[in-house]
């Protein structure tokens, strides 16, 4: 059994492995005489591919042969490569899996792998997909479910890297062992974001031209020590996010599911919770395409000269408070 698994969601490769070995071993998984686990960055290792092969032909005292995963396989050195791809093309029977973040079609070695063994990809999901892949695999993991808003924001917080999201959320439940749900709350508790995340938070009140929450928001967010041009980034993105669904809901007469589907949108997060059909209402089509035009300045301007906390926030406030 030779099997090549290519990809960066380290998450579900974690999975494949782990079945794997339980396929390989059965009751034999915890001997570690019967397993190799190699990393190919591991630089006491004189030669990688070499030692792939004295581990497929090593024999323990309880199986025949060890089951051998290499992760970080794309480590390998040219010359490494070249040889493991010769050894493999005569097909030998072992137990081997080879863990690639990537591996070009159009090497030799992956015309090997997919001729004599098997090629599994697994792909990060896209940045505007990972709400929906949190929602739908961590309660599965973990056997809680988790809140719609939870989701979003360790989408937003950690981005696609799948296997800190879930080693957060591991975290979260040693905390709280006993919480019924993965609550929004708890999260914004004890995750803190690892990539620049965009203020959301203030996106509903934007749409819904809610002057009172945008205000106050857009205060705290700035004299929290915000970066007012993420604001502007974000509100921008928003802004033509309802455009393009107004324009697909009412020129094209497409349904809200549809148009938010078209739009790599989450139907609840974009249309339920941000109510994106009423801040359609609330604004319009003319003053959604000022408010755009005036974004893109606002942008500009923060950009290329100097303002104050006060007079960014004065200027970001006029969008809505008018």
């Amino acid at each position: 059994m030779i099997i090549a698994l290519i990809g960066k969601d380290q998450f579900s490769k974690d999975q494949q492995i782990d079945k794997f070995l339980s396929d390989s071993l059965g009751d034999r998984k915890d001997d570690p005489l019967a397993k190799q686990i190699v990393y190919a960055t591991d630089t006491n290792i004189p030669s990688v591919a070499g030692l792939i092969m004295e581990s497929c032909g090593a024999v323990s005292m309880f199986a025949p042969e060890q089951a051998v995963v290499v992760r970080k396989a794309d480590a390998m050195k040219a010359d490494e490569t070249k040889a493991l791809a010769r050894w493999l093309k005569d097909a030998p029977d072992c137990k081997l899996l080879l863990d690639f973040d990537e591996l070009r079609a159009t090497t030799e070695l992956y015309k090997i792998l997919q001729k004599i063994g098997k090629i599994e990809k697994f792909e990060e999901p896209k940045q505007y997909k990972m709400q929906e892949w949190i929602a739908s695999n961590i309660p599965a993991h973990f056997g809680k479910p988790i809140e719609p808003g939870a989701s979003q924001y360790l989408a937003d917080a950690l981005g696609t890297n799948t296997k800190l999201v879930c080693e957060e959320v591991e975290k979260v439940l040693t905390y709280k062992p006993d919480t019924p749900k993965i609550t929004l709350e708890l999260v914004k508790m004890l995750v803190m974001p690892q990539r620049e995340i965009p203020p959301y938070e203030i996106l509903n009140f934007f749409g819904m031209r809610d002057s009172v929450g945008y205000t106050r928001k857009l205060h705290e967010i700035l004299y929290g020590g915000g970066d007012a041009i993420r604001i502007v980034n974000a509100l921008y993105g928003h802004a033509v996010d309802l455009l393009n669904y107004l324009s697909l809901t009412s020129e094209k007469h497409m349904g809200s599911e549809e148009a938010a589907q078209t739009l790599g949108k989450n139907y609840f997060m974009f249309c339920k919770q941000g109510n994106a059909a009423e801040c359609c209402r609330r604004w319009g089509k003319p003053l959604l395409c000022r408010v755009i035009r005036r974004l893109a300045d606002l942008n500009y301007e923060f950009k290329s000269s100097s303002w104050t906390v006060t007079s960014q926030e004065l200027a970001l406030a006029a969008l809505v408070v008018r």
